[in-house]
């Protein structure tokens, strides 16, 4: 198993002159290195989340389509590793850790088979008199850059559940996992990258909560999607 872990900054891949050893809660030892995120690199991903959405907003259903379907495929085919990795991070038992990834699997599938289904409306508006003979048609658009902030206890499935929605709308996302388990999340970004998502749709990283802040106040921003403790909130 891999055990470095960059972080994914508009299609690059980074490390930064902090590393950071993640350690099993279990038996204490070293899962495996990851970087912390600089104020720069920060930066840098919300600057390229919010540029490649000029492009990921445009994309045809049948691109979104493939890059998840993808992804699906890769989750099935690394479904052993992908549970040991939760484990290890996490603690879980290994039990549950595949059952996670079973889960994740069904996420990004629900959202490949929604992605086909994001439709409009016609309406009628002669329910009133003055306006008989009109109509309304209503279309829907990715809202744009999204924070993602995620916790430990579902290191997998609870980031595709912000993820997954995200590209299947055709929005970027800025991913910051948990400090106790970041690992999953990092490993899923490079799946997603691999699949074909272009360079700024996703971007993953792990940094010190006090810098996170910056992800909630940035107008570029334009929604966040959190699960976590108060202190999070």
């Amino acid at each position: 198993m891999n055990r470095e872990f960059k972080l994914l900054i508009d299609g690059h891949w980074k490390t930064s002159a902090q590393p950071v050893e993640i350690r099993s809660p279990f038996n204490g030892d070293v899962v495996g290195v990851t970087w912390l995120a600089t104020p720069g690199d920060v930066e840098s991903a919300i600057t390229a989340a919010a540029r490649a959405f000029r492009d990921t907003r445009r994309m045809p259903v049948h691109q979104r389509a493939s890059i998840l379907e993808k992804i699906v495929e890769a989750l099935k085919a690394q479904r052993e590793e992908l549970a040991r990795l939760i484990t290890l991070e996490a603690a879980k038992p290994i039990r549950t850790a595949r059952t996670e990834v079973n889960r994740a699997i069904g996420t990004f599938t629900d959202a490949l088979e929604e992605c086909k289904r994001i439709r409009g409306e016609w309406l009628p508006l002669d329910l009133d008199a003055a306006s008989e003979g009109s109509s309304a048609l209503v279309r829907r658009f990715p809202i744009g850059p999204i924070t993602a902030i995620t916790p430990f206890n579902f290191p997998l499935n609870l980031v595709g559940h912000k993820v997954a929605p995200a590209l299947a709308c055709g929005n970027t996302v800025l991913l910051k996992p948990a400090p106790q388990a970041p690992l999953s999340a990092l490993n899923l970004a490079r799946i997603v990258e691999e699949a074909g998502a272009p360079p700024g749709q996703l971007n993953a990283f792990f940094c010190a909560n006090e810098l996170a802040q910056t992800l909630v106040t940035d107008e570029r921003i334009k929604m966040l999607s959190f699960t976590g403790s108060a202190a999070v909130g």
